[in-house]
């Protein structure tokens, strides 16, 4: 299905939450993003659900922080944001990581192997190390993947400036404690 109205306007119908208009959308790229994300081992009910939660968190920017897209397409901007989440739910289900080899193109490393490695064992000692505010707040940007901001509205932090600094001298400290030992 190919879109009828320009780029520009559809933008600006999404931008007014046209239900039409994000249909039209919804239409247009879903079988475009399917045959894109059969290069990755993704069922395909899987795929649907990384779709549709694209098109809501492009729907959102549109409508919520009044998007204007200046360099790129609205098929650029969601294939971009399913891209993302892709990606997330491979690392979630841990058997790829990506590797930035040059702009876009990326290594996929299968894990095999689910014991911890040596590297793992003494990251583990020298967290143990750690105060336990330095082990939260590494563990909670690290492991949890949680923003600076998702880390202050979690925490006792004031604001994001002072968890940015704590967990840079937090890895500092992580950092000597490898070196010592």
């Amino acid at each position: 299905m190919k879109n009828t109205l320009s780029d520009n306007d559809l933008q600006r119908q999404l931008r007014a939450d046209d239900k039409k208009a994000l249909e039209s959308v919804y239409l247009s790229y879903k079988q475009a993003f399917l045959n894109y994300a059969k290069r990755y081992d993704i069922a395909t009910s899987d795929v649907l659900d990384i779709y549709q939660d694209a098109i809501i968190a492009m729907h959102q920017n549109f409508v919520t922080s009044q998007l204007e897209l200046q360099n790129s397409t609205i098929k650029t901007y969601l294939f971009g944001i399913g891209k993302n989440k892709i990606f997330k739910t491979l690392k979630a289900q841990q058997r790829v990581i990506r590797v930035d080899v040059e702009n876009d193109n990326y290594t996929e490393i299968k894990i095999e192997e689910e014991l911890p490695t040596a590297n793992q064992h003494a990251l583990a000692k020298r967290l143990s190390e750690l105060s336990e505010t330095c082990k939260t707040v590494l563990q909670l940007f690290y492991y949890r993947n949680l923003t600076i901001e998702e880390i202050v509205g979690l925490t006792h932090y004031k604001d994001a400036n002072t968890v940015r600094s704590h967990k840079s001298r937090c890895l500092k400290h992580l950092k000597t404690l490898f070196k010592v030992n």
